[in-house]
């Protein structure tokens, strides 16, 4: 009987370490979505641009963690910036098959987790984004509509997972931006629907889930949210405020130089821009950004800086991408005309501008078409933009009103010369004059495609919108959109797609 009783509690005995056997084998083989301090330390290196350094990071976590499939979620983002920033055709074929790769990997782990479809979301997202730079549109837009799905099922799933909102936000707030027609035939093809107030309201979410939680993707939110209120709410104050908020690590992060100089260019704070852009970090293992130097270069032309030159030629010497060349040989003959009035000079960086780089994004297509036209701009309103650009309004002010006469000999220089008055005095708050101008400039302007009419008609709008008049908001920027633009049609068109939205609320608000 003893030896009975031995026998069986050896066999429980070993039946026990078999099953805990079998559980701890099943235990590291199960895939699962954690944040360790690992994919931390990994993510923050990829935004620091060291993606080598980040590469073998994530590298040895598939040995340390092998069961962690957030590991080719954060893998991904190198392959983005790699594409995004060096815009090279053949890098981006190399790793194109890398998107496919990654989401098999995911589709292996834990369904019950809220990064499941997330994962998959972001990384059809950032790959949407990447073939845009290469004018892959139509797949673009089928990456984006299936991401969204994605985001809408794992939203049903988990309504509490607020990094859900950090995507839907940006999707939401430009698809708020169509209306019409354009959004009728958008969202039937995508199952894409939202609004501007959305995407604001959602992007709020993260941003105020952020400041009492450790949250991975803060920097990207607070970028968001501060796009979002600056190119589709037209609140610079807020936006600014937002990016400023953030506190992001310009001392080691390019791409939070390149966020909040950028920010800082567009909000009327060059000088700070150019203080960011100069102190930008210099470390050998990062990834090389010359389009901070670009910049830089166009910062610096703002004031007629001679450091303009420099790096201006440093950003089209190194960059092997394909966009922003034309725009900086464009802005290398602008330099030379007012900087070295040297009009030598100036033709043979327009020459460059037309058989130099690709016409894709607004910026080279419009520096092509100034090439093309072979007019040598009146260098007083050309050094007025320069002026005005670089937010020093009151001496693109005294420019203008000391060169008057020389600015209206002919019917192309009257036409901006009352633009670029107009925008001056509209950014100094000198409503009612800015207006008066605005209107010379259309009536100038009658009849044609020019884009100081358009854009006269979009700021005649935004003015009307600031003083509260939404009727004759509306009324302007409905004509804007009337207008086949010559230059800059699309952020012409978007921002006054973007007033009208904005205006509606108002509107009911105002007839209560």
């Amino acid at each position: 009987m003893k030896l009975i009783n031995h026998i069986i509690k050896r066999i429980l005995l070993l039946t026990g370490f078999f099953f805990i056997f079998i559980l701890s084998g099943n235990l590291s083989a199960q895939k699962y979505f954690s944040i360790t301090p690992g994919i931390k330390y990994a993510y923050r290196t990829i935004t620091y641009l060291q993606l080598d350094k980040a590469q073998q990071i994530l590298d040895s976590l598939k040995i340390a963690e092998p069961g962690n499939m957030l590991i080719y979620h954060i893998e991904n983002y190198i392959d983005f910036y790699k594409i995004f920033i060096n815009e090279d055709k053949d890098e981006f074929e190399k790793l194109r098959d890398n998107k496919d790769n990654r989401i098999d990997k995911i589709e292996s782990g834990d369904k019950d987790s809220p990064y499941y479809r997330f994962s998959k979301a972001e990384i059809t997202l950032q790959w949407a984004i990447a073939r845009l730079k290469f004018g892959e549109n139509a797949k673009a837009a089928f990456e984006v509509r299936a991401a969204f799905k994605e985001l809408k099922k794992n939203q049903k799933h988990f309504p509490g997972f607020v990094a859900n909102y950090k995507s839907l936000s940006v999707i939401h707030a430009i698809t708020g931006t169509l209306t019409g027609l354009n959004k009728t035939i958008f969202t039937t093809i995508t199952g894409i629907d939202g609004t501007i107030k959305q995407g604001a309201i959602e992007i709020k979410k993260v941003i105020e889930y952020t400041k009492n939680n450790d949250f991975l993707f803060k920097d990207e939110s607070y970028t968001i949210a501060s796009f979002i209120a600056f190119h589709l709410e037209n609140d610079k104050e807020k936006a600014w405020k937002l990016i400023n908020e953030a506190n992001l690590d310009i001392r080691n992060s390019p791409l939070a130089c390149f966020v909040l100089a950028n920010m800082a260019q567009k909000t009327g704070k060059n000088e700070f821009a150019i203080k960011i852009l100069e102190n930008k970090p210099n470390n050998q293992e990062q990834l090389p950004f010359y389009y901070l130097d670009y910049m830089l270069g166009k910062s610096l032309l703002y004031k007629s800086n001679r450091l303009a030159y420099y790096y201006l030629r440093r950003f089209v010497d190194n960059f092997k991408g394909i966009n922003y060349i034309k725009d900086a040989y464009l802005k290398l003959a602008w330099y030379e005309l007012i900087v070295n009035n040297d009009e030598r000079a100036y033709w043979q960086n327009i020459a460059k501008c037309i058989s130099e780089g690709e016409s894709i994004v607004d910026e080279d297509k419009t520096a092509k078409k100034v090439a093309f036209k072979s007019i040598k701009p009146n260098p007083i309103l050309l050094k007025a933009r320069l002026l005005y650009d670089g937010a020093y309004f009151i001496n693109a002010h005294e420019v203008l009103m000391k060169n008057k006469k020389m600015c209206t000999d002919s019917y192309t220089d009257r036409l901006e010369f009352n633009y670029r008055m107009g925008r001056v005095l509209q950014a100094l708050k000198n409503y009612n004059e800015a207006i008066k101008y605005f209107d010379n400039a259309i009536k100038i302007g009658e009849g044609t495609n020019s884009h100081f009419v358009c854009n006269s008609l979009l700021q005649m709008g935004v003015i009307y919108e600031k003083l509260s008049k939404f009727e004759e908001a509306k009324k302007y920027f409905k004509k804007c959109l009337d207008i086949d633009s010559d230059e800059y049609k699309n952020s012409i068109h978007q921002k006054a797609k973007a007033g009208l939205i904005r205006i509606i609320p108002n509107e009911n608000q105002n007839t209560r």
